[in-house]
């Protein structure tokens, strides 16, 4: 009630102000009219006189409204009255005292007017003094306010805020802190709050980081007198009352206000930034281990498997890792590759399939993981005391087919792995398979390249014909066989390491010829050339080489085999045989065309002749020339023939023939020009069936089989032909595809046994007399004297030793009733 009663006198305490100088008014207006009316002064001068006084008074009454239109609060308002009436009512009082003295000593009137009119001054000025002071409380007020408002700001704004705040004076003592400074440094705010802040520093915060002298000087630095803004981060380290936390330290000088001269320091949690920058750090790290993991070619597997793990470990917190080769017919687990601190299961070592969480994988055919163990998941040892919680495993895939699985596991539970390193594990999952395909593919290739060198070193080292050697990639000898060291002359030991430029002329070197075909090599596979070579005696040879690139089983380039071959000794026969063939070509176009147009010229006469000429003796002379000179003819033909074909060993290519076609045609052809003469075939191979040939098989199975008609005395000649599977006697460029031509085998040549199929003729003639079958195929060219006198069988039998194979004559039916002979012809099967 009182206060209410205070409200509102304060609220019209204008009133007192204005209502005093209503009242101080009225003492000039006595005094007026007292000095009019008793002292008989004028008007003007009574006014003059009391002006100042009006005007006071005046104010006064204005003073009352003017704090009336003021916006101030009702104190500050009844501030300016209280002082205004209470200065009055002093000074009234002690005029009053005054007056009374003055009246009982003078006993006049006029000095209460004098005593009133200081009372008036006086309240005039008495309202001066409230104004003043009630604009010092005023001003005084609005700083409490302020400082109000400021301190509500940092409790409700700063102090709740998660940034740590100190706020120091210009001391650097500590005048505020927020309550993220209490929870960040674990100290209560009590025992902060008027610290100087450097050695609160010293005495407790620094040791709280993780560098406490890099923090102290850092800290320190900026209280430094002409400090300036400054800003890092820090580590605080985890404790009692508080967490781990990464700070960033940021403070600058305060420039103005109440702590002008002091510092703000704010220390923000970025905790957050610096775990995530921790795991890309940590991600970019785990990348770069796995790749030089798998591309360190000097490890092995097994340790590059190991590597991986320790990777994944790392990366996945895993108290244990593996790789393990799974083989679920036999419900076996295989470890190959663990890691484990605590001596769990190693490698090497077996564990059923069934008492592992891999299971799951191999089941799923994919990457499964549980943090926490679910419950429909029994707890695996995998072989040890405790049990694991939280495990992640991929299948591990080669060729296609399930090898294994790689797994980590933790005994603690944890929170479910991320996509990234679920990633990862299935990345090392892949690669441990790609590697394993890639190492079994490997393995292989190598077996069987040292297969294939170890036949190749025991075929060079039985090689005496051919120089064989090795070269690097520079062209140096790092390999000799023995037919090196015939051919070129130099012992292993005198040219290994050398460069195979020796063994060139000193011209090719000059232009380049060894490096050229070492390129040429080195780019297409083989180089060939044919030239001159040198010997360790400084004599020349003429030399066939080959020179090829070797590559290792992956496939990079190790070096040069080169293969020569000595052809000396047939290039001179070459050069020989190359003018025989001048002077064969000479007679061939002899028999050609002198002799051969004279032989066609003498038919064409007698053919006129025999026209003309009635006289039957005579006719039977002309026919009897006419007949010699198509026989002439027929022998030159062949000779033109044979001698196109082997004489002295010419340049004569085989190839091919179908046997049963061949037979088959000249059977015809002969039994053509034989009509009396039976003809017999049987047992003859298949169409497809091959042998070693040429255009004059033909002429030599026609040459058998006429032989076997003419030289028949029977009333019907009978000639029987079939053919049977053998095998024959052949050198050895026959024997690999390339057949011998030009006569018998060599002495001592090296032969090998060739299919071959054999042409058996036989006749119902009167045959061939034991003392003579020899003679008869070995008819020498000087027992040749006429046609038909053996001609045909010596062109068979020099024919068939061109095709590598043989002629033979025997009975045709061996101590039976009848006679007659039986031909042989045995050709090499062609391949």
């Amino acid at each position: 009630m009182n206060g209410g009663l205070r409200a509102r006198a304060s609220a019209h305490s204008w009133i007192a102000v204005s209502l005093l100088g209503v009242l101080a008014l009225l003492v000039p207006l006595y005094d007026a009219w007292d000095d009019v009316t008793t002292l008989s002064w004028g008007v003007t001068a009574t006014a003059v006189e009391n002006a100042p006084l009006v005007l006071l008074a005046l104010g006064l009454v204005w003073g009352g409204v003017w704090l009336r239109r003021r916006d101030w609060a009702d104190a500050y308002t009844a501030t300016v009255a209280k002082w205004t009436v209470g200065i009055t009512a002093v000074l009234a009082g002690l005029y009053a005292l005054v007056v009374v003295l003055q009246l009982w000593a003078m006993r006049a009137l006029k000095p209460l007017v004098l005593a009133l009119d200081g009372v008036v001054f006086g309240a005039a000025l008495a309202f001066g003094v409230g104004v003043y002071s009630a604009r010092q409380r005023i001003a005084r007020d609005d700083l409490a306010r302020s400082r109000e408002e400021y301190r509500t700001l940092t409790d409700d704004v700063l102090d709740t805020s998660e940034v740590a705040t100190f706020i120091l004076d210009e001391e650097f003592d500590v005048v505020w802190v927020n309550e993220a400074v209490a929870e960040y440094f674990g100290t209560e705010r009590a025992d902060v709050v008027g610290r100087h802040k450097p050695a609160l520093v010293e005495e407790s915060i620094a040791a709280r980081f993780e560098e406490p002298s890099a923090f102290r000087e850092r800290v320190l630095e900026t209280y430094a007198p002409d400090a300036g803004a400054a800003e890092f981060e820090c580590h605080l380290l985890g404790g009692p009352e508080r967490e781990e936390r990464w700070l960033k330290h940021s403070s600058q000088p305060i420039e103005s206000g109440l702590y002008a001269g002091g510092r703000i320091e704010h220390y923000t949690d970025v905790t957050a930034v610096k775990r995530r920058e921790r795991e890309l750090d940590l991600r970019e790290r785990k990348l770069r281990e796995l790749y030089e993991a798998i591309s360190d070619a000097s490890l092995t597997f097994e340790e590059q498997v190991d590597a991986l793990i320790g990777v994944g470990r790392e990366l996945l917190d895993a108290d244990y890792g593996s790789f393990a080769r799974i083989d679920a017919d036999a419900d076996a687990y295989h470890v190959e590759v663990a890691q484990s601190e605590a001596g769990d299961v190693a490698a090497g070592e077996t564990l059923p399939l069934a008492e592992t969480h891999c299971r799951h994988t191999v089941a799923a055919e994919r990457t499964i993981q549980f943090g926490t163990r679910p419950l429909d998941v029994a707890e695996k040892a995998y072989g040890t005391d405790a049990g694991f919680e939280s495990y992640v495993g991929t299948p591990v895939y080669a060729d296609g087919t399930l090898y294994g699985t790689l797994c980590f596991l933790d005994r603690a539970e944890a929170d479910a792995f991320d996509d990234w390193q679920l990633t990862m594990v299935e990345l090392m999952g892949s690669w441990i398979g790609y590697e394993l395909e890639r190492t079994q593919l490997l393995e292989a290739r190598r077996r069987d390249l040292r297969e294939e060198e170890a036949k190749f070193e025991e075929f060079v080292d039985s090689v005496d014909d051919y120089a064989i050697l090795t070269l690097d990639e520079g062209g140096h000898v790092t390999s000799w066989n023995p037919g090196a060291a015939r051919i070129k002359g130099y012992e292993q030991s005198e040219i290994v390491g050398e460069h195979f430029s020796v063994f060139y002329p000193e011209e090719r070197v000059e232009a380049g010829i060894p490096e050229s075909l070492l390129a040429e090599a080195a780019e297409t596979g083989q180089a060939n050339d044919e030239g001159w070579r040198v010997r360790q005696d400084g004599t020349r040879f003429w030399a066939d080489v080959t020179i090829a690139a070797r590559h290792d089983a992956d496939g990079a380039h190790v070096g040069y085999t080169k293969v020569v071959e000595d052809m000396t000794e047939q290039r001179e026969r070459e050069r020989e045989l190359e003018h025989e063939r001048e002077r064969l070509e000479f007679m061939n176009r002899i028999l050609r065309h002198n002799i051969l147009n004279g032989l066609n010229l003498v038919g064409a006469r007698t053919d006129i002749l025999e026209d003309r000429i009635d006289d039957p003796e005579s006719r039977e002379h002309v026919e009897t020339i006419s007949r010699r000179a198509d026989d002439l003819s027929s022998l030159i033909g062949t000779m033109r023939t044979f001698m196109d074909a082997v004489v002295n060993e010419s340049e004569h290519e085989t190839y091919p023939v179908s046997l049963r076609a061949e037979l088959e045609a000249a059977v015809a052809r002969v039994a053509d020009s034989h009509p009396a003469a039976v003809f017999e075939t049987h047992d003859l191979p298949d169409a497809e069936a091959t042998v070693v040939g040429d255009d004059l098989v033909s002429e030599v199975l026609e040459n058998v089989l006429e032989n076997a008609v003419v030289h028949n005395d029977a009333e019907t000649p009978r000639v029987e032909v079939w053919v049977t599977e053998t095998t024959c006697a052949v050198d050895a460029d026959a024997a690999s595809g390339d057949a011998r031509t030009g006569g018998q085998l060599d002495d001592g040549a090296e032969t090998a046994e060739r299919d071959a199929l054999c042409v058996h003729v036989a006749d119902n003639g009167p045959g061939i007399p034991d003392e003579e079958k020899a003679s008869v195929l070995r008819k020498g060219v000087s027992e040749l004297s006429e046609p038909g006198n053996g001609f045909g069988l010596y062109l068979v039998t020099e024919m068939m030793a061109a095709y590598g194979g043989a002629v033979d004559v025997r009975d045709a039916d061996p101590g039976g009733p009848e006679e007659g002979a039986a031909f042989e012809l045995v050709f090499p099967r062609a391949e």
